[in-house]
């Protein structure tokens, strides 16, 4: 399986832990902050491999973060979840950002 895939089932997975349909989880902007602190913070719980993130950038449109580490691209976001009013700080590969969300990088 290839590792895109991998990532857009384990995000599919921690989102889905919480039962609740997609259509009560509202996209958001990254945490306030620095982009490289808030990106190297949230990047590295999710993906412990990963050695060193760089080119972190807010995105001004929607307040995301896009960077890079170790060569992958990844943007960084809020999920809010209505159902629980809970909302979590989420780093997403690209590709599954695209395709869970219809997030482009």
């Amino acid at each position: 399986m290839r590792p895109a895939a991998l990532t857009i089932i384990a995000a599919s997975m921690l989102l889905a832990a919480e039962r609740v349909p997609a259509a009560n989880q509202v996209v958001g902007s990254a945490p306030k902050g620095d982009a490289t602190a808030v990106a190297v913070r949230i990047i590295k719980r999710q993906f412990p491999r990963c050695q060193r993130v760089s080119a972190a950038a807010r995105n001004p449109k929607d307040g995301s973060i896009r960077a890079k580490c170790d060569g992958t691209d990844y943007v960084v976001l809020t999920v809010f979840n209505a159902s629980i009013a809970k909302t979590r700080e989420v780093a997403l590969e690209c590709s599954a950002a695209k395709s869970l969300f219809n997030v482009s990088c």
